[in-house]
């Protein structure tokens, strides 16, 4: 699982929450989860625009998605 989060503060919190709750139901999750900003990465609090730290962090986030998903698929 990738996960991505984003509000006025990144939801960095509810991101490591998440991680947690994926563990205990036995979800491979990534290392990499973009924290994104509303105030810097949607334009007008709505079209996704991102700054380039974070596009960065969304493609490592999804190679790291797909190079998992394809270790694991002999368990699936």
């Amino acid at each position: 699982a990738g996960i991505v989060s984003y509000g006025s503060t990144g939801g960095a919190r509810a991101a490591e929450h998440l991680r947690g709750i994926c563990g205990e139901l036995q979800i491979a999750d990534v290392r990499t989860h973009p924290t994104l900003s509303l105030f810097t990465d949607f334009e007008n609090f709505t079209t996704f625009k991102p700054a380039e730290l974070h596009l960065e962090n969304v493609n490592t986030m999804l190679s790291q998605v797909v190079a998992w998903s394809g270790a694991l698929k002999t368990l699936r």
